[in-house]
């Protein structure tokens, strides 16, 4: 079974790999300034050329260490997001007439740039060099996400970076949360969120934005959780966590199957009962899979096409949606399934991904469309309840 699975997820990934370049827009990489020193940038650099979002400076010159300036981001950020231009606009700022070049775009996305240090509403600074902080907060309230609960872990920052301190309060939650979302990432547990910032890196923020927009967020690894191993949570603590979270008294008594399969599987079973957590509002359900369906975790029928109550999984007992759900994380992790498995079970064995998955945080693209989702799952479920009681 398990070879399989394996043969099928490498026939994907050839079908994947032989067939990408039909689709890939064209890029550009003529610049003699962008060399090796900028190869984490080139990806970044050539997409947005080809999408005519930045150009450069002539004599085949893109200038990747120059700062960026405000006024020079916001055409990015319009470019970027398709937000048209409206060329009768009232004039916002006393810094930015409307004869100045960026006047059209720095009035189309005024909104999504946080406000200056000094407090002064009425000035915009187009020239001055923008700061990695605002970058990342810039890119969080134009792509909607600067709402608090999209800030999955709240000392997300002050965990991963010695120089958290110099981010703004203002702008601590849109930061954490371009952060989570791998759009601003820093080094040896340096931010540098007072750094300015060059034209090759605000071509990396917008490509990152971009793939985050197009369902290709690539995973940052703001934390590392192995899906294969020992539980690290006693099953009553677990117990005692769902009860605390005020879970259906169907879902605490679940606990105890999901450790049985655990054992079985040598799959750590807290994982999936946080995941469970995740997907069924802690044993409430209230979505389209119904209670009697014994569905823990959202798994699809093999000829699902929507999201109806019927393109979910039914299974005869609650014992057996947890076996499912199981057998279903096998096939991302390349183990055996346990008994018969489910229809989707063979779906998930012909994914590219098959077999490759070892952490709850690569979850996310793969058991969901979110490249969060297992990220989320760790943060808001799997390490409070490990956290619980101590």
């Amino acid at each position: 079974m398990i070879r399989k699975c394996i043969f099928l997820a490498v026939v994907m990934t050839i079908f994947v790999l032989t067939n990408t370049a039909a689709v890939l827009p064209k890029q550009s990489m003529d610049f003699i300034d962008v060399t090796e020193n900028h190869a984490w940038a080139h990806e970044a650099i050539s997409a947005l050329v080809a999408e005519d979002i930045i150009e450069g400076v002539g004599n085949n010159l893109f200038e990747p260490d120059e700062e960026v300036s405000k006024e020079q981001f916001a055409k990015m950020l319009v470019l970027a997001l398709g937000i048209e231009l409206d060329e009768e606009s009232a004039q916002s700022y006393i810094d930015v007439p409307t004869d100045r070049w960026s006047f059209a775009y720095i009035e189309a996305v005024k909104d999504f740039f946080p406000m200056e240090e000094t407090g002064e509403v009425n000035e915009f600074v187009p020239s001055r060099a923008f700061l990695r902080q605002e970058v990342a907060a810039t890119i969080v309230s134009g792509m909607g996400l600067n709402a608090k609960n999209n800030l999955f872990n709240t000392g997300v920052l002050d965990q991963m970076f010695t120089d958290s301190d110099e981010v703004r309060g203002s702008l601590a939650l849109p930061v954490g949360i371009a952060v989570e979302r791998g759009i601003l990432r820093g080094s040896d547990m340096l931010l540098r969120p007072e750094a300015s910032v060059t034209r090759a890196e605000a071509a990396v923020f917008i490509h990152r934005m971009m793939m985050i927009r197009q369902g290709k967020g690539e995973l940052s690894f703001v934390t590392t959780t192995p899906m294969v191993g020992e539980s690290q949570v006693p099953l009553e603590q677990a117990k005692a966590w769902a009860t605390s979270r005020g879970a259906h008294q169907r879902f605490i008594d679940i606990a105890d199957v999901y450790w049985k399969y655990g054992e079985i599987t040598g799959i750590r079973p807290e994982i999936l009962y946080a995941q469970a957590a995740k997907e069924t509002g802690y044993g409430k359900y209230g979505g389209r899979v119904l209670p009697e369906q014994n569905n823990w975790a959202g798994i699809k029928t093999a000829v699902a096409n929507g999201d109806a109550t019927y393109d979910h999984e039914s299974f005869e007992t609650p014992d057996d949606g947890v076996r499912a759900h199981f057998n279903h994380m096998s096939a991302y992790l390349g183990l055996d399934p346990v008994g018969e498995p489910h229809g989707r079970y063979f779906t998930a064995c012909r994914t590219a991904w098959a077999g490759t998955v070892t952490t709850a945080e690569e979850l996310g693209n793969r058991w969901a469309p979110e490249h969060t989702y297992g990220y989320s799952l760790v943060a808001k479920f799997l390490q409070p309840m490990m956290e619980f009681g101590k």
